[in-house]
């Protein structure tokens, strides 16, 4: 009778330890699961942008938090491209990766005559980017001071006329309340370095005959700017000789690697 009381005695004790590990490695499980991180789609998506007779494309990742919506760069194409040119699009694609939107436009012809033609197309131009900032912002929820607009050739070139003060360029308003700005072997002298109203990320070849650019004169240039960070936040890259847009496959990197200090 005493054998077969202690037999179920140690039975149920075997049956609770049991139960107990089984418990404690269920826990083990959940905490376990708890610890494992979520996959985060960072895939790059498109999508299209219809601005007042012009189209653009916009780079960005669908997972909308603060680390995807970092900023808003918009980068206008040059002569008779679109918004599909390869060197933008690869910059885009770059930047989204690092959690900007980023886009490209439809290059805008001239469409003016007379005497103040190009003072209006460049005021033209400035509407579309202002069109572009007001409803991309809203779309992905960014203040307009983490904006930074750009342009390569003739697109950087017709923003100079918003990123100079008024006087400098065909009376044209400059643009306010951005982060800063992009020119990829757009014009650039040392009187537009020591006037340009926002921090730049220059990228020229030494000397670029097509748009009048002497890189070296537009860097001194910035180095005796008096507009807010405009010395200490610029960067340049200058590729040597002469040429126009030459070492465009060096922009990509360099835009991407100093962008950050904006932010």
């Amino acid at each position: 009778m005493i054998r077969k009381d202690f037999l179920l005695k140690l039975l149920v004790y075997s049956l609770l330890l049991f139960t107990n590990c089984i418990k404690e490695k269920s826990g083990e499980k959940a905490e376990k699961d708890k610890e494992i991180p979520i996959d985060i789609n960072t895939e790059v998506r498109t999508k299209a942008g219809l601005g007042n007779n012009f189209e653009y494309k916009v780079f960005y990742q669908e997972l909308n938090q603060s680390s995807t919506r970092r900023g808003l760069v918009i980068l206008a194409v040059g002569d008779g491209g679109s918004h599909n040119d390869v060197t933008l699009n690869v910059q885009c694609e770059a930047l989204a990766q690092k959690g900007f939107v980023a886009l490209t436009t439809t290059y805008r012809s001239n469409s003016f005559s007379g005497q103040d033609a190009y003072k209006k197309w460049m005021a033209q131009f400035k509407a579309d980017i202002e069109q572009i900032i007001k409803q991309e912002t809203e779309s992905f929820n960014i203040t307009r001071d983490k904006v930074v607009i750009g342009g390569l050739s003739r697109g950087g070139n017709l923003l100079l006329g918003s990123i100079l003060p008024l006087g400098q360029m065909d009376d044209i308003p400059p643009i306010t309340g951005i982060k800063g700005v992009i020119l990829e072997c757009a014009g650039g002298d040392q009187w537009k370095g020591s006037a340009i109203l926002f921090p730049v990320l220059f990228m020229s070849n030494v000397t670029d005959n097509n748009v009048g650019t002497d890189a070296e004169a537009f860097k001194n240039g910035l180095q005796s700017n008096t507009n807010p960070n405009v010395k200490d936040k610029s960067k340049t890259l200058i590729i040597p000789g002469q040429g126009h847009c030459t070492g465009s496959a060096q922009y990509k990197d360099f835009i991407v690697n100093h962008i950050d200090s904006w932010f």
